[in-house]
């Protein structure tokens, strides 16, 4: 039912065509019989999970909370087929209702699950509200977040409420599995689990001077309740002030929908906390400095100071006296005593930009301050001891430098302790709207001007530049077209000239895609008699070349003729809401074609259509389809 599900028939499908294989070289059927037998019996075993391998007569438990019924029901299927039990809650707040009640001991704990997956925005009680307020009370209880509005913020926000993982949507039923099986064996004994919360229960309810009578009871419980309410309430507040802080704090941004974003957003949330060295490689203009940045405003020592420094910025004879000041007198110059960056990042975070810049004699002084916190002033006789976090970058390749001998290789082993790669900008061009739209207002307020609109074509355009400059350089573009470009729209000859000399010669077929309907009309009007058209979408797509597809659906459009006839006689009748009644038989029609084309294969029909699997098993359902009977219909 679900593409998980499919994929695990799949392979079990094919075990048992191997299976069968052999069996055919094998004369003994009974022999044959008590081995599937026995096979069968082996994936029912393995089909039950449970918790570090206990007793498979009782599965593990997994809370499923997510206003979606759709996604929802999709979910379960997916992990009722992994081997759990599945309990499912369409809002947080009736999960928090059924905690609080094994809080107060009016359920049993052998109630609460062993793993809760939930949806961040949701009516009543958003999920980050929910886990701050589980984490506090069953700490030992994992939390798995999702969520849509995949950003720095929902990523951060949900590490600090105690989330075992973060899954920004959509991603790969596989792989939330995999996620939740690990959330699973996380804690070593759930029957350890299980005592200090009822312990922590019963010293909650007898706070109360007057805990034997049942009143007191009731007016604790009340009490209880009221709090954790209002401590989730708060906790939603905080959410909502942390993330105007970070729309407001952060003029540059971290934007990003892709995958690859995804994976920075989490490594950024799980290393905010944590006062471990970090080293982020990337290439120039990819934002590493703003990621640094990040790492220190969501970490412990935001309210101290963040000291960025570029080395290959410094002269090499002055990079000692900056990093770590100098005593008066102790060279020309020096008439009195300067504090280094070191000394006025303490209890902060010293970020060091292109560090592969660094003097080798300098990275010897820089090894001992990693190693012990301590360092010397130039021409300075007591050693001085600070406290601070060290985040270095650089876009050149560390290892090479220390296999030319330009490199230490002992501080190099300092410094990668978590290393932190961010992805150029041509990698995860399906962010390059978003980020065009942000520094496009970003310039407009610079520059005290009417915000522009970029053209759809001139923004393809920009999506297919290589960009190597990465984010910088796309910044520096919005701006240019913010000064330049006349009008309230950025058209395609507005472009700076080496997106224009460097544009794919595709883009030009774009407009004939796009034509006015006074050019269509009139192509209709000379093609009315022409009834030898056959309304199949799949008529004229008969090339793997796109600009021969394009020009060919251009020339021949038999069926927007054939949809536009449709559309105007459904109006001439007195329908109303056709889009609504067209487009799921436009898609009903196009997954059949595609399921077709793939034989049945669900993955490779989701790339055939630009879905996600996880969409196309979505639309099944919401179209009442089935792989198999799109198969059999041809």
């Amino acid at each position: 039912m679900t593409a998980y599900n499919d994929n695990l028939k799949s392979n079990s499908d094919n075990q048992g065509s191997n299976d069968k294989t052999s069996g055919n070289q094998i004369s003994d059927s009974q022999t044959l019989n008590n081995q599937a037998l026995n096979n069968q019996t082996l994936n029912n075993q393995a089909m039950k999970v449970t918790v570090n391998n206990a007793p498979a007569d009782n599965p593990a438990t997994l809370w499923l909370i997510d206003d979606d019924a759709a996604l929802r029901l999709v979910l379960a299927d997916t992990f009722e087929d992994a081997g759990l039990t599945v309990i499912s809650f369409t809002q947080a707040q009736a999960a928090w209702t059924r905690l609080n009640d094994i809080l107060q001991q009016r359920e049993s704990a052998t109630q609460l699950p062993d793993v809760i997956l939930t949806d961040i925005r949701m009516p009543m009680m958003d999920g980050l509200s929910f886990s701050d307020w589980v984490h506090k009370h069953f700490p030992a209880l994992p939390i798995v977040i999702m969520t849509a509005h995949s950003d720095l913020t929902s990523a951060i926000n949900s590490y600090q409420t105690g989330a075992f993982e973060y899954l920004p949507k959509p991603f790969d039923l596989d792989d939330a599995v995999a996620t939740i099986y690990k959330a699973i064996n996380f804690q070593p004994d759930m029957a350890k689990i299980d005592q200090p919360n009822e312990s922590d229960a019963k010293t909650t309810a007898n706070k109360s001077p007057e805990t034997d009578t049942k009143s007191t009871s009731k007016n604790t419980a009340t009490h209880n309740t009221k709090t954790a309410t209002k401590a989730y309430k708060t906790t939603k507040n905080k959410a909502e002030i942390k993330n105007d802080s970070q729309a407001n704090d952060n003029p540059s941004g971290i934007i990003g929908q892709s995958q690859a974003m995804q994976t920075v957003f989490r490594a950024i949330g799980r290393l905010a906390h944590s006062p471990i060295t970090v080293l982020i490689t990337g290439e120039s203009g990819t934002g590493k400095e703003l990621v640094a940045s990040a790492l220190h405003q969501h970490s412990p020592r935001h309210q101290q100071s963040f000291i960025a420094l570029n080395m290959a910025a410094i002269p090499h004879d002055l990079i000692e006296s900056e990093l770590f000041g100098h005593e008066k007198g102790a060279f020309t110059g020096a008439t009195t005593t300067r504090q280094g960056r070191f000394e006025q990042a303490d209890g902060g975070t010293l970020f060091l930009d292109e560090i592969g810049d660094m003097p080798f004699s300098t990275q010897t002084r820089l090894l001992r301050v990693l190693a012990n916190g301590e360092f010397f002033r130039v021409g300075g006789q007591q050693p001085v001891k600070v406290d601070v976090r060290i985040i270095a970058a650089t876009h050149q390749n560390l290892e090479e430098l220390v296999k030319l001998g330009r490199f230490r290789e002992d501080l190099f082993y300092r410094l990668n302790v978590i290393r932190l790669p961010l992805p150029p900008l041509r990698t995860r061009r399906e962010d390059i709207p978003a980020l065009t739209s942000y520094f496009m207002q970003r310039a407009a307020k610079q520059m005290n001007t009417a915000l522009k609109q970029l053209q759809p074509a001139a923004l393809q355009i920009m999506q297919a530049f290589d960009w190597r400059g990465n984010v910088r350089q796309l910044e520096n573009v919005c701006l240019w077209l913010t000064v330049m470009a006349t009008g309230d729209t950025v058209m395609v000859d507005d472009l700076p000239p080496e997106l224009l000399e460097a544009r794919p010669a595709n883009t030009e077929l774009q407009p004939q895609q796009t034509s006015s309907s006074s050019e269509f009309d009139q192509y209709n009007q000379q093609h009315n008699g022409d009834s030898s058209h056959s309304p199949n979408i799949d008529s004229n797509i008969d090339s793997n070349n796109l600009n021969i597809q394009t020009q060919n659906i251009a020339k021949n459009p038999s069926w927007q003729q054939a949809l536009a006839e449709w559309a105007k006689q459904a109006l001439q009748t007195g329908e109303t809401d056709i889009l609504q009644t067209a487009t799921p038989e436009f898609e009903r029609v196009l997954l059949t074609a595609a399921l077709n084309h793939s034989g049945g294969k669900k993955i490779a029909a989701a790339n055939l259509l630009g879905w996600g699997r996880n969409t196309l098993t979505r639309k099944l359902q919401q179209l009442d389809m089935s792989a198999a009977e799109t198969q059999t219909k041809e």
